[in-house]
């Protein structure tokens, strides 16, 4: 009967089912989610004991604030059928350290990991094409990322991280992604941002403002 209140709570009552799960929840398997096609809003919110997720295959969509705030969360496996995940679903998941986002996901959300402070190892879906707003936020143990062809634009303040704590940047696209505001806001004099060789003067062009900090990747 637990099982079926996890179903029917996560996808049509979050008050009642956040009463259940608050103090209690460590961790989610596939079998608890068995069916569900939609994680609803804040399904997960502040569950501050939880560790270890994996979303079953019947999940095409995660909405918004899911796993905000989930600060003891390490471990989550994202299937290959989800393929829209919203806004601040891992701000503040102090604890993640590695995340891979699917092919299958065209889009993610603003703030989608503002504040994950031990974050260090990210694989961006080869099909989204916008690193929305704070998307990488005080991600301070960040230090290398690589985005895929597809981008083709930078949403406001995407590294912003007063601790400059990224050293590294590569991007594949041989088109310069627009950009946004304070993209890098925060100390930028250990960045190096890598791209086609072919594309080392269009970047400059396009990123005037940071024009010095590029490089191109090596062969």
């Amino acid at each position: 009967m637990s099982q079926v209140i996890l179903q029917n709570k996560i996808q049509k009552d979050y008050s009642a089912f956040k009463a259940i799960v608050d103090d209690t929840l460590t961790e989610v398997t596939a079998n608890m989610l068995d069916g569900i096609t939609t994680i609803s809003t804040s399904a997960f919110l502040s569950c501050s004991l939880l560790t270890d997720v994996e979303i079953p295959d019947s999940v095409t969509t995660i909405e918004n604030l899911v796993f905000n705030d989930c600060r003891s969360l390490r471990n989550i496996k994202i299937p290959s059928s989800v393929t829209t995940i919203g806004n601040s679903v891992f701000s503040g998941c102090i604890s993640l350290t590695s995340v891979e986002i699917p092919n299958s996901v065209t889009s993610i959300g603003t703030s989608f990991f503002f504040d994950c402070i031990s974050l260090s190892n990210v694989k961006i879906s080869n099909n989204i094409t916008i690193i929305p707003d704070a998307c990488f936020a005080n991600c301070t143990a960040l230090t290398n990322l690589t985005l895929p062809s597809t981008i083709t634009q930078i949403g406001n303040a995407a590294f912003q991280n007063y601790r400059g704590t990224l050293e590294s940047l590569t991007l594949l696209s041989t088109v310069p992604p627009t950009l946004g505001n304070y993209v890098f806001n925060g100390p930028t004099d250990n960045l190096t941002i890598y791209v086609p060789a072919e594309s080392v003067d269009a970047y400059k062009e396009a990123w005037k403002g940071y024009a010095s900090k590029i490089q191109p990747i090596s062969t």
